[in-house]
């Protein structure tokens, strides 16, 4: 396995595209923050919450990007055919699919986390030299937020390597994981909300509950932090052992 695991990040990290967007998953969260933390730091409303909203607001986008990463890491090398030869080296096609759902889940995790420690470190002195005043002890939902975003990544990297292996296009997998948070769920908990006559129902769905793991502040209309993390996961776990299962069933 760990020979396994070395193949795999070796693919991950030697295609140009992956480390494009591994660099913008960084860079742009951290750009926003830093550069309000600098700029908006003098100002009386600026505070720990505000600069925790700030990083976890923009991280994701990062979720996003790393989700992108994850599933054409698998799909790419359905398009090229580059997964028969790791098949033929491998028989047990579900070894390579592990090893590679683990090398994506802890890149993603790995990513997200370099991002939350800049932008809290940079940001912070940033924010506290223009006489904000910034204390993490503060704000009792710091620590949970901030580890919340890291986990975020991790199993929406998940849920895009598990629909990767059901759909094996990156176009598909691609436009699928983008469309499914940012205008599919808004649209469905529309629609629930209609018939239903309640708003809270859109926080049960799969991506809006995933996102209340990165919350500041969890209300009460759905599910808590750890409940949110729970469901999200089983989601990206079906899909995966779904996508498994096709694999394994399919030609390669």
């Amino acid at each position: 396995m760990i020979n396994l695991l070395h193949a795999e990040w070796i693919k991950l990290r030697s295609v140009t595209m992956n480390m494009v967007l591994g660099i913008i998953a960084v860079v742009f969260p951290l750009l926003v923050t830093l550069i309000t933390a600098g700029v908006s730091g003098d100002k009386p409303d600026f505070d720990t919450r505000t600069l925790l909203d700030l990083l976890t607001g923009s991280s994701f986008v990062t979720v996003l990007l790393v989700g992108v990463i994850a599933a054409a890491a698998i799909t790419s090398e359905f398009g090229f055919g580059t997964i028969r030869p790791a098949f033929a080296a491998t028989p047990r096609r579900v070894r390579v699919l592990v090893a590679k759902g683990i090398v994506v889940v802890a890149a993603a995790m790995f990513i997200e986390t370099v991002v939350v420690a800049i932008g809290l470190g940079v940001g912070t002195s940033l924010a506290t030299s223009r006489g904000a005043a910034i204390d993490l002890g503060s704000v009792p939902t710091a620590v949970p937020a901030l580890v919340g975003v890291v986990v975020l990544a991790g199993l929406a990297a998940l849920v895009a390597y598990g629909l990767g292996m059901l759909v094996r296009s990156t176009p598909v997998a691609v436009v699928t994981f983008i469309l499914w948070p940012l205008l599919a769920e808004g649209l469905v908990g529309a629609l629930i909300a209609v018939v239903t006559g309640s708003d809270s129902v859109v926080n049960w769905l799969p991506f809006q509950s995933g996102f209340r793991l990165a919350l500041v502040n969890v209300d009460d209309l759905g599910p808590g932090r750890l409940a949110s993390g729970l469901y999200f996961g089983a989601v990206g776990a079906v899909l995966a052992a779904f996508g498994g299962w096709s694999v394994n069933k399919r030609d390669a």
